[in-house]
C-alpha cells in the first residue's frame, strides 16, 4: 500500500473519531453519573437528590451567608434544599453567635441601596463588630435541576473580615468547591457558578476517555507532522558505476560525490 493511500485512510479514520468522540465522552460521563447517583440524568427527570453535602464557612467577619437560590426564592438557579441534616460550630464561637439555615428573607444595604433577597440560606451572625475567627458547618442534602449543566448560588459577605466558603461531598470525603473573599468595607453579594455534576462525583477522566483522547492526540500528531522526513538525494554515477553519498549537516541534505 502506498504512503498516500495510508495517509488518506488515516485522515478518514481521524475525522470519524473526532466527530464521534464527543458522543463517546458524553456516554461515559452520563453512565458514570447514573452509577454514582442512581438517578438517570435524562430530560424526564426534573430534580435529582445529591449525596450529603457539607457547607462550611471559616471567617473573621461578623456575619456571612450562602444563598442557594435565585433572588426571589424560586430556585431557577438549579439548586434547592431537600433536607437539612445538621449544623453547628466547629471552632471559635461565642455564646451569642448564631447559625440560621433554611428558607429566609434578608435585607442588605449594597452600596447605599437596600435590597431584598429570599431563598435557601446558610448563615451565621456573630453580632456587630465581632471579628473573632470562627468555623461553622451545615450538612444538607440538595436537589439539582437535571436539565441544567451548571447552577449558581450567592455568596453574601459582610463589610469587613475574610471568609472562606467551602462545599464538600461527605459521602466520598472530598472538597469540590472553595473560595476565599475579603471584605471591602461594603456588603457584597456575588454570584458563583458550578457544574451540576460536581455535587455527585469527583471530576476525573475515566480510562475509556483517556484511551479516546490519546488516540485523537496521536492521530492529530500523525496528520499534522511529517511522517517520513524527506531528504533530497542527488547521485552522480562515476566512470566505474559507483555512488558515494555524503550528508551535509548545514542544510540537512545529502549530496553525492563522484569517486575518482
Amino acid at each position: 500500500m502506498k504512503l498516500a493511500e495510508i495517509l488518506e485512510i488515516a485522515e478518514v479514520f481521524a475525522y470519524v473519531l473526532l466527530v464521534s468522540s464527543p458522543i463517546l465522552l458524553h456516554v461515559v460521563s452520563v453512565s458514570a453519573s447514573e452509577k454514582v447517583t442512581g438517578v438517570p440524568s435524562g430530560p424526564e427527570t426534573n430534580w435529582r437528590e445529591t449525596p450529603p453535602i457539607r457547607v462550611t464557612m471559616k471567617s473573621t467577619a461578623d456575619w456571612a451567608r450562602i444563598m442557594f437560590d435565585d433572588e426571589i426564592g424560586n430556585n431557577t438557579n438549579g439548586i434547592r434544599f431537600k433536607r437539612i441534616l445538621s449544623f453547628g460550630w466547629l471552632n471559635g464561637n461565642d455564646s451569642d453567635d448564631e447559625i440560621s439555615v433554611g428558607k429566609g428573607t434578608w435585607y442588605d444595604v449594597l452600596y447605599n441601596v437596600t435590597v431584598r433577597k429570599t431563598g435557601d440560606i446558610v448563615a451565621f451572625n456573630k453580632q456587630r463588630n465581632d471579628f473573632d475567627y470562627v468555623e461553622m458547618y451545615t450538612d444538607i442534602v440538595f436537589e439539582t435541576d437535571a436539565g441544567m449543566m451548571s447552577d449558581y448560588f450567592w455568596l453574601m459577605l459582610a463589610g469587613q473580615g475574610i471568609t472562606t466558603f467551602q462545599l464538600a461531598n461527605l459521602e466520598h470525603q472530598y472538597v469540590f468547591w472553595q473560595e476565599t473573599l475579603s471584605g471591602t468595607g461594603y456588603t457584597r453579594h456575588v454570584r458563583r457558578y458550578i457544574m451540576s455534576d460536581s455535587f455527585y462525583r469527583r471530576w476525573e477522566v475515566s480510562p475509556t476517555s483517556i484511551v479516546v483522547l490519546t488516540l485523537i492526540a496521536l492521530l492529530v500528531m500523525v496528520l499534522l507532522s511529517p511522517i517520513i522526513p524527506r531528504r533530497e538525494r542527488q547521485y552522480r554515477r562515476d566512470t566505474r558505476g559507483r555512488l558515494r553519498a555524503t550528508y551535509d549537516a548545514s542544510n540537512h541534505s545529502e549530496t553525492a560525490h563522484v569517486i575518482l
